[in-house]
């Protein structure tokens, strides 16, 4: 039976049949694929990325992580959970996990009864180690020199430890969503007494293509990928990193050393410099994939070692996996479930796909890995001007004379000095080692060979790692926006910017999740080298997101910062203000302006305005909202001049008001009122005369505060509201008068006797009147 579980006869109908149907296209129709490496199959169903994605979004990974915590484990000087205090170390860490998983001492189960229940010992040992001794960077915003003393760590520890065990294991998490407990970068070295399944399988995988083939499996694949071109990721002079066709992660990948090494020791210098070169530009084109620091599990396996090191391993190839688990953006992963777990395993993406998404990176957004570091070897050379390099204070710097071979013994010494720094003889060959450089090491230094003749010259320019950058965004119009940006900490090095943007990812209808645009793209620095890139062809309902990536010779810095247009809408201020007086109306002014040039000149979108004013002798500002481009000020101070600005927003208070226009003066008319009114309702303006050549210029009114109150009556005015006044006071005076005359007539007199009724006698009943008494009745 076939893989298919139909005979081979059926198999070749049905695969004719379905070619006279429909030609077969990888990224469109699902198939299964072998992975030669591990003896198993893997199910593709790219046209399954079509469908809308409703289930679980994991949290932001954004998040600040701060640079030394004393309660981290992990940190310089912190105290672990078994009592112990780690050293202030400024480079790699090796010690023993606290909580490991094998043990070297563990007792043996002893024989099985059964052949359905066995067991056999398992002993080990488990280490961590420490990348750098910051919290908050990874491995692609470490330098190359960092990088590439991780590797030696590596190289080291799977020595050691092999010597003894047949496998060492190192492997990295990154991220929480690989279950990784501590942000700390930092790795893990297992070693056991046996042989895990996933190397039992490439151990076998490899003898068998060897004994068949006659070469290496990994070292003919690798020659088929770089044939091909279909799959590859990376190249250098030393490694490849290529999607496996057999891939089953979203985003996996392969790392292969060009020439046949079986294990991490074996590598030489070159070849581990080159290492940490590709390893910080392959990482960095995670993170730039879907801008968030990537997670993923990663591994190095190597060819067994312990009692058996001295075995023919020549089948085995030294490689790495890659397995990130996020699918279609940085909240969004790939889960191995269901069918995965029961069946085989399965994946949307095909290969093909995922390689150019990787390799299209390096076009869009400059390789941080090259354009952000010196080179991939402990000498930079690739900033600034030939024969400077750059080093952190306060940390170890290797110079290296420029003028010889590697190795070669030199003597140094500093410019315009005599006394010897470093001789010949002390075995560090081209290098000059500096203990925690600082401010005083900096300078030209000159290496000599033996026979005394000039070697070079190297300047040494020290300063700090870039920090984020501060970055804000601004929209002039609902089309365009622009961002700036500034450094938060001063680097004292050579610093460049890396910008980019990409539309994000939102909610669609019914909770469906609107798969991301093309991209990220460039943002275009305005001009060239500037702290200002522009978006051009934005949309206004949409959101981005903006990376701005800080990068000297000490490494790289990003600021990831989300911005939708309409929130960041401000208007450039209006343009062409004019102030007017108005002639025969002492106390008014006309104001008139245009939109800004930068607002189009159809807008969809249209613009509000705001104006103020006041005498230029007062602080105080008048403010009102006018209606159209024009405003008539009817409560100006007559005489005085006064300053006038306006500010635009649009219409539906999307975004804030733009800055105020410059000032525009202007000082009401005092003339008399013109005799003739033009059809237009406007007032008539008389033309000006052209000034006399001998008249002195008029004088400038004084820009001194005034300390007299601001008053903005008039005489009529005043006249007016004293008549009011007066008649009013006339009106108050009558109606107390009539109110007494009233009190007065009412009032009794206090006197006995028959008293004269008043006007409001006869609306009294008879036998109330005052003075009458009852008759009785017999």
């Amino acid at each position: 039976m076939s893989r298919s579980g139909v005979g081979p006869e059926q198999h070749r109908q049905g695969s004719e049949a379905d070619a006279t149907a429909t030609p077969f296209q990888a990224r469109e129709h699902q198939h299964i694929r072998y992975n030669p490496l591990q003896d198993e199959w893997v199910l593709v169903s790219a046209h399954r990325m079509k469908r809308p994605w409703q289930g679980q979004v994991e949290p932001s990974l954004l998040k600040t992580v701060p640079r030394h915590d004393p309660k981290n484990p992990l940190c310089p000087g912190a105290t672990r959970a078994n009592g112990e205090v780690n050293p202030h170390y400024d480079s790699t860490f090796l010690f023993d996990n606290d909580f490991p998983a094998l043990q070297p001492d563990a007792p043996n189960p002893g024989p099985s009864d059964h052949p359905l229940f066995q067991a056999e010992a398992a002993r080990g040992v488990c280490k961590v180690l420490c990348f750098h001794p910051w919290s908050d960077v990874t491995l692609p915003l470490m330098s190359v020199p960092e990088i590439r003393a991780v590797v030696d760590m590596w190289a080291s520890v799977t020595e050691e430890l092999g010597a003894q065990y047949p496998w060492v294991q190192i492997f990295e998490n990154k991220g929480a969503m690989m279950g990784c407990s501590n942000p700390h970068p930092h790795c893990q070295v297992w070693a056991s007494s046996f042989l895990p399944n996933i190397a039992q399988r490439e151990e076998q995988c490899q003898r068998a293509y060897q004994s068949q083939h006659g070469e290496p499996l990994l070292m003919e694949y690798g020659r088929q990928e770089l044939l091909r071109k279909e799959r590859l990721v990376l190249t250098s002079e030393h490694w490849l990193v290529l999607v496996p066709f057999w891939a089953v992660w979203p985003f996996q990948t392969l790392l292969l050393p060009r020439r046949h090494v079986r294990r991490l020791p074996e590598l030489t210098p070159a070849e581990r410099d080159d290492l940490a070169f590709i390893m910080k530009k392959l990482l960095t084109k995670y993170d730039n994939l879907f801008e968030t620091s990537f997670p993923y599990t990663m591994g190095w396996h190597g060819a067994p070692m312990g009692s058996e090191a001295e075995a023919n391993w020549d089948h085995w190839q030294l490689h790495a996996h890659y397995y990130p688990p996020l699918l279609r953006s940085s909240t969004v992963r790939k889960f191995m479930v269901g069918y995965e777990m029961l069946a085989q395993a399965q994946r949307d993406l095909t290969p093909e796909q995922m390689s150019s998404s990787c390799t299209g990176l390096s076009r869009v957004l400059v390789a941080v890995a090259t354009a952000l570091v010196s080179a991939a070897s402990s000498c930079p050379q690739a900033w600034g001007p030939p024969g400077v390099q750059y080093g952190q204070s306060g940390r170890s710097m290797t110079l290296c004379c420029p003028g010889v071979t590697a190795g070669a013994p030199v003597s140094w010494s500093r410019d315009g000095e005599t006394r010897l720094l470093q001789g010949p003889d002390s075995g560090l060959g081209h290098e000059l080692v500096l203990a925690l450089a600082d401010s005083t090491d900096e300078g030209t230094y000159i290496c000599r060979t033996l026979d005394g003749a000039l070697g070079g010259m190297v300047t040494l320019q020290l300063g700090y790692p870039p920090a984020r950058p501060i970055v804000s965004c601004r929209a002039a119009d609902y089309e365009n926006f622009s961002c700036t940006w500034s450094p938060s900490q001063v680097s004292g090095l050579p610093t460049r910017y890396l910008t980019s943007y990409r539309k994000k990812t939102v909610p669609g209808a019914d909770g469906q999740r609107v798969s991301p645009s093309t991209g990220p793209w460039p943002c275009p620095q305005d001009p060239p080298g500037a702290t200002r890139c522009v978006v051009h062809g934005a949309e206004f309902w949409s959101q981005y997101r903006i990376n701005v990536t800080e990068v000297n010779p000490l490494g790289a810095s990003t600021r990831l910062l989300d911005v939708s247009l309409q929130s960041i809408l401000r208007p450039d201020p209006p343009q062409g203000l004019r102030v007017e007086s108005v002639p025969g109306y002492p106390r008014r002014l006309r104001a008139s302006w245009m939109y800004p040039a930068s607002w189009p000149r159809q807008p969809h979108f249209l613009l509000k305005f705001r104006l103020q004013y006041r005498p230029v002798q007062h602080p105080a500002w008048s403010m009102v909202e006018p209606a159209g481009l024009e405003e008539v000020i009817t409560d100006a101070v007559a005489g005085l001049p006064h300053a006038v600005r306006v500010s635009a927003r649009d219409f539906l208070d999307a975004g804030t008001w733009s800055a105020w226009s410059p000032e525009a003066w202007g000082t009401p008319s005092t003339g008399p009122l013109p005799k003739e009114i033009p059809a237009g309702g406007k007032p008539y303006t008389q033309p000006k005369e052209k000034p006399q050549m001998d008249s002195p210029a008029p004088p400038r009114p004084s820009l001194l505060p005034d300390p007299r109150p601001l008053d903005h009556r008039d005489p009529l005015e005043q006249m007016a509201v004293l008549a009011s006044l007066g008649i009013f006071s006339c009106l108050g005076l009558a109606a107390g008068a009539l109110a007494l005359g009233l009190w007065l007539r009412l009032k009794p007199d206090g006197k006995d006797g028959h008293q004269k009724p008043g006007f409001l006698a006869p609306m009294i009943p008879v036998d109330k009147l005052p003075g009458e008494t009852k008759k009785s009745v017999c």
